[in-house]
């Protein structure tokens, strides 16, 4: 099939697919993770129906990077935002020191896997452990928002959940970037590896000052589609013919926007209803990119990462009964209730394998597959239950009004505006 029959195809499947569940995942219709969009992706990819094969996936490789690098600049966008209030600090902290916490618990256990097993070279087993703790760190926005949302919950354990897995997504994102700064064969190849980092920052800083400066005082939304759109395809085309990487440049420019712009909710009210179109075929070009032979004794390194994901998420669960107490009756079901990883992570590890491709990042692109399909079966029912047991759960006929079904202007004017 040819490329441009490939592209075309997709993108009718993202305008149906967006139609189908947009506004309504929340009511069941559709996976919050999108999880069926990659099951899709790996049948009709190259080791089941064959529709897409790898020459045409490599054809297009840099417009699906893109849509990747979009998703990073929408999570920037809203970072530190859920509905129309702003993320409690201290929960953010939390959130991201133990994202990192995850991330660590995964790579030290597949970095063993890999020694004992004797699988790759020795000089590959701590980059591709530490590739993998980085993708298996986020836990989803999108299953809390389902899980929250869909039960109508409000309470400390709701909020809890929802800030640490919105300031969660920082983790993967400048972990990605450190990665691919560290990647042979760079252009930059006289800078640092913290230099090459250096870069991939001061890039996105830059493109989020520009559109800032170009949004202006007065909120236009037809010219800021026209901006946002430019100044996104100048930062990451830059970043990805640095050799650096584009999904972090295009975050820390939401994130310099959402900082500096005085449109920050109109802008992520305007781009929030985009995630779902581009999300549908980047998913499902990476489950056509999976490949299940590269690597011996795959299903070893990816169950041991999946369990040493789910283990780590119980320890959480502990950790967070500590300090909180209304976690403490359902300590056990919080933490797995976080061990949903989503649509990040798999962009991600699909970027991943892009920029250096091989064994290495064939099996970070498993892994990150398999913790989706196994968060997925467990995060949504276990966070439904740890709020039942909190009493955050309101019955059917008392479920609030989703924020997602209100309109932006009534968010924004409920919006308090930032704290003094």
């Amino acid at each position: 099939m040819s490329g441009i029959g490939v592209l075309l195809g997709l993108l009718v499947l993202a305008f149906v697919g967006s139609m189908l569940v947009g506004g309504r995942t929340i009511r069941g219709f559709g996976l919050p993770s999108g999880a069926e969009y990659l099951v899709l992706g790996v049948v009709v990819g190259p080791h089941v129906l064959g529709v897409l094969t790898r020459s045409t996936i490599a054809g297009l490789e840099s417009i699906f990077v893109l849509g990747a690098s979009w998703l990073a600049l929408v999570a920037g966008i809203g970072y530190g935002i859920v509905g129309s209030r702003r993320v409690n600090f201290g929960r953010a902290f939390v959130g991201i020191v133990t994202a990192v916490g995850v991330g660590a618990g995964v790579a030290w256990a597949l970095y063993q896997v890999l020694v004992e097993l004797d699988v790759l070279a020795r000089a590959e087993r701590l980059p591709t452990a530490l590739a993998a703790g980085i993708v298996c760190s986020e836990t989803t926005r999108h299953t809390v928002r389902w899980v929250v949302e869909r039960h109508g919950a409000r309470g400390p354990v709701s909020d809890w959940v929802a800030d640490m897995a919105r300031a969660s997504a920082l983790v993967p994102l400048v972990g990605l970037g450190y990665l691919m700064a560290a990647a042979p064969h760079a252009p930059l190849e006289v800078l640092s590896v913290p230099e090459r980092f250096g870069a991939t920052v001061a890039v996105g800083v830059v493109m989020g000052l520009v559109a800032v400066v170009l949004l202006g005082r007065e909120f236009r939304r037809d010219e800021s589609w026209g901006i946002l759109l430019g100044t996104s395809v100048m930062g990451g085309g830059l970043a990805a013919r640095l050799g650096l990487s584009p999904m972090t440049t295009l975050f820390v420019m939401g994130l310099t926007l959402a900082a500096l712009s005085r449109h920050r909710l109109e802008i992520k009210f305007m781009v929030q209803p985009t995630e779902k179109p581009v999300v549908l075929p980047v998913l499902l070009v990476t489950g056509a990119s999976i490949s299940f032979t590269t690597v011996p004794k795959l299903g070893w390194l990816v169950a041991a990462a999946v369990l040493a994901r789910v283990l780590v998420e119980v320890g959480r669960g502990v950790v967070l009964s500590a300090a909180i107490p209304s976690v403490r009756g359902a300590w056990a079901e919080v933490g797995l209730g976080m061990s949903s990883t989503g649509t990040l992570a798999l962009a991600a590890a699909f970027t991943l394998s892009v920029r250096s491709p091989g064994p290495s990042t064939d099996a970070v692109l498993v892994i990150a597959a398999a913790t989706v399909l196994v968060g997925e079966a467990l995060g949504p029912a276990m966070l439904r239950r740890a709020i039942t047991r909190a009493g955050e759960a309101h019955a059917v006929g008392e479920e609030v009004s989703p924020l997602s079904l209100r309109s932006p202007r009534a968010m924004i004017s409920d919006y308090p505006g930032p704290s003094t």
